[in-house]
């Protein structure tokens, strides 16, 4: 079953429209309160006012439930990763440059290795 981010990517798209919580919840008929209930997760919405909700932020129902929220500080190409990779690059991303060619050198025999296997 896939994972939920309902939350996060209300408060993320919301804010790519530059719309406040109160905007929001007078453009779906509810009190911008209760929009903050939903980014917070300590409630959501019925699936109707879901519907709505995408309308107005111009996204699919799908992308506004299941769409891994971007990497803080990650290059914008590393966008929806699995929590393990996420976890990897951010570690990457600490690296400095000059233990980063040992690192990549390693990843590359490692990736040899199992290609061959």
């Amino acid at each position: 079953m896939k994972e939920i981010y309902f939350a996060e990517n209300l408060k993320r798209f919301r804010e790519a429209k530059k719309l406040t919580k109160e905007e929001l919840g007078t453009r779906v008929g509810v009190s911008g309160a209760m929009v903050g209930y939903w980014e917070s997760g300590k409630n959501e919405p019925r699936m109707g006012k879901v519907q709505v909700i995408a309308d107005i932020l111009e996204v699919g129902i799908d992308e506004l439930l299941f769409s891994e929220p971007p990497i803080h500080n990650a290059p914008s190409n590393f966008k929806t990763l699995s929590e393990i990779k996420q976890r990897g690059i951010e570690a990457i991303l600490q690296i400095p440059d000059d233990e980063l060619d040992l690192l990549v050198a390693l990843l590359e025999k490692n990736a040899k290795k199992t290609i061959s296997r």
